[in-house]
């Protein structure tokens, strides 16, 4: 009867403890997984954060390589302008002066090419060969590092010289192209300069010659005279690809129309449509509906923020970058939340992990004592 009555007790004791041992797990299962919301949170708010910092940080440095670009280059147009070039009147007077315009180009790689402009129609450019593709397009011997267009309109019809030179700017072999036309006094860019006292930057186009594209800097030279030079743009589109941020970020420079001037997949910037056949594409027509989406705003929007746009929530910064005498320059950042708090989303599973796995360890152990105090209290 002992034995019967003890084993009842410690029965009903065993039944009267479960209760506990489950509130017991439940507490620890909740306290464990508070704290883990707690920390993501706190993670999440110090990503973000530092996504912002990030943002300026890449502002910064997108805003120092168009000042390497633009710079420079503008510089170096300047001092040109002092040159006894502006002052000459034939191709044997102005061939003396092409080694300081190889030595511009040469120190800034960014240049597609130098030329200038007479009021009297006359015209002289120099263009690096720095590629077989181009060598090939204007027919030059492989020997070729450099080309000379020069066209003299003080005769009818105006004769055309295609100068080809080596490595010390020594002739090669020389061409006679028929007269096309050109006519440097009609370009937007010798016009611009006439009529500015200051130097001008050109919006972003493509370039007919070479189908790079890029803008035209030109000032005026003397009173009868403009140089202008040809500044590729396909640097700054490399830089934005070589920015480290999610796979799915967009990372784009457009000027105030909505004019792409650098994208991190340049090959998606040149489009074409019937009656012109090379063109830079604007914002929306890059083939993204992320970003077609984020122009209905405008193009001159300025703002860091988050957005929900195409079901998930993004990061925006939109900046306009300030480059002296350049046409008005845009930075659009636009990255995927979700991307950027991966690790913060890992982290929140792999502690929900620890804390099941951890939950599962104290309920059997804690049926165990709860046994074993049974059994030393019977």
């Amino acid at each position: 009867m002992l034995h019967e009555h003890n084993n009842n007790q410690q029965h009903t004791l065993g039944i009267a403890l479960w209760p506990l041992m489950l509130l017991t797990a439940f507490i620890v299962l909740l306290s464990g997984i508070s704290l883990a919301a707690l920390q993501y949170h706190q993670h999440s708010r110090s990503i973000l954060a530092s996504g912002d910092t990030l943002f300026g940080h890449i502002s910064g440095r997108v805003q120092g390589k168009l000042n390497q670009t633009y710079l420079p280059p503008r510089h170096a147009l300047n001092l040109l302008a002092l040159d006894p070039l502006v002052d000459t009147v034939s191709l044997e007077q102005r061939q003396p002066h092409l080694p300081r315009l190889a030595r511009v180009l040469s120190d800034n790689p960014q240049l597609n090419s130098l030329y200038i402009g007479w009021d009297s129609g006359d015209y002289m450019m120099l263009r690096p060969l720095r590629t077989s593709e181009l060598r090939e397009r204007f027919q030059a011997p492989a020997a070729a590092l450099w080309m000379v267009w020069h066209i003299s309109a003080g005769q009818l019809p105006p004769r055309v010289d295609h100068l080809f030179l080596d490595n010390d700017l020594q002739q090669l072999t020389s061409q006679q192209p028929l007269f096309d036309g050109f006519d440097p006094r009609n370009r937007p860019w010798y016009q611009q300069a006439k009529s500015s006292d200051a130097q001008i930057i050109t919006t972003p186009y493509v370039f007919f010659s070479t189908n790079e594209f890029g803008t035209t800097l030109a000032r005026q030279a003397g009173e009868n005279a403009v140089l202008g030079a040809d500044l590729t743009l396909s640097q700054l589109s490399r830089s934005l690809a070589n920015m480290e941020l999610t796979p799915s970020s967009e990372r784009l420079l457009y000027a105030s129309d909505g004019t792409v001037i650098a994208y991190h997949d340049p090959q998606r910037l040149v489009g074409s449509r019937q009656g012109d056949p090379g063109r830079l594409r604007t914002f929306n027509e890059l083939g993204s509906t992320l970003l077609a989406a984020l122009s209905k705003d405008g193009y001159q929007i300025q703002r860091q923020t988050s957005l929900h746009l195409e079901g998930r929530q993004w990061r925006v910064l939109q900046q306009q970058l300030d480059v002296a005498g350049a046409p008005d320059t845009y930075l659009a950042l636009v990255v995927p939340e979700d991307e950027l708090l991966e690790d913060a989303y890992r982290i929140r599973r792999e502690s929900v992990l620890i804390i099941l796995l951890f939950g599962l360890l104290v309920l059997p152990l804690s049926f165990l004592l709860m046994r074993s105090r049974i059994h030393s209290q019977a």
